[in-house]
């Protein structure tokens, strides 16, 4: 761990030795990922500067309690940001995806997805533009200076200078409270059903899919936080952040799925999964084994002992 401006050593580590470097790692990514974004020579480049927005949205809206920020390097700023930047990446990964299925499909399945590939193409150019213009517009050159400033002389709220090991659990706590109350946990396919598995869990995702999204983010904001404290814990608590890994990325594989299917159909009209009948086999095929691959983890969690275990861990074994 880097020290913060304000940590001597030899001193208790507080909650503000470890939110500034966390800020400042996330920050100077940002700005060496500029040329490269603004170039568009690496898609790469698009992805990794939006996830280090992300990372950094996440960590002032956690650390919100402690931190005295300036309005220009808020998280709805931050958000509006990686939302732009974002509509670029989603058709990078939609670009990816289609070619992926559309390699092994019939010759008149990927005629069709001709225009979707060209719609696709047309659409990232325009996104692209979008990012340039936001690079240099005065609302993120705002945002630079507002995180320069703070990066210069940080500003925090009393609480910041407790020692860590007696306000950690609570942060952590928090955000793990809001997770494991997501109704997502409890979404079940029903094993009375005549329909296939398939096809059921197609129909739970549209009924439900926008709960299953808000689960993903929820975890999501879980693993930013607990990835900046695997040295407080012990291994227990990486095994852990090892399954809300595993979560973060079967919603994602979902979640991209879903997207591509909205965008075929804006496309191609309603009638895409007559025309496609193949490919949408095998988008309902692909849901259904990441939804198994869910399964097993949805039903460890409902367990109390299981999240037990975890607030304890949180609570109990902090390394001092």
């Amino acid at each position: 761990m880097t020290l913060s401006p304000q940590q001597e050593v030899g001193t208790p580590v507080t909650l503000a030795d470890y939110i500034y470097p966390a800020i400042q790692k996330q920050y100077i990514t940002i700005i060496n990922l500029e040329a490269d974004v603004l170039a568009d020579r690496d898609l790469e480049g698009v992805h990794q500067m939006r996830v280090s927005l992300r990372r950094l949205r996440s960590q002032i809206q956690a650390f919100a309690p402690i931190l005295n920020i300036p309005k220009v390097m808020g998280i709805a700023q931050i958000g509006q940001i990686a939302r732009t930047l974002g509509k670029v990446r989603d058709l990078d990964v939609l670009q990816d995806l289609l070619e992926n299925y559309r390699s092994s499909l019939p010759e008149s399945e990927q005629t069709h997805l001709e225009k979707v590939a060209a719609t696709l193409v047309k659409r990232r150019r325009k996104e692209v533009a979008k990012v340039k213009l936001m690079l240099d517009d005065r609302e993120y050159q705002y945002f630079k200076l507002g995180m320069n400033n703070w990066l210069n002389s940080p500003q925090y709220m009393s609480n910041a200078q407790v020692e860590l090991s007696a306000i950690l659990p609570d942060l952590l706590l928090t955000v793990a409270g809001q997770l494991f109350l997501n109704p997502g946990w409890w979404i079940d396919l029903d094993s009375e059903t005549e329909i296939t598995p398939e096809s059921g869990v197609s129909q739970l995702l549209t009924i439900h899919g926008e709960t299953m999204h808000g689960l993903r983010k929820q975890v999501k904001a879980l693993r930013y936080l607990m990835e900046m404290f695997p040295d407080r814990y012990p291994d227990r608590y990486r095994d852990y952040l090892k399954e809300f890994k595993q979560i973060h990325q079967i919603f994602g594989n979902i979640q991209d799925n879903l997207v591509l299917d909205k965008f075929i159909r804006k496309v191609l009209g309603k009638r895409s999964p007559i025309k496609l009948p193949i490919l949408y086999e095998r988008l309902a095929r692909s849901n259904y084994l990441n939804w198994q691959n869910w399964q097993p983890i949805q039903e460890r969690y409902r367990q109390s002992e299981i999240k037990q275990d975890f607030k304890l861990l949180l609570i109990q074994d902090i390394i001092k």
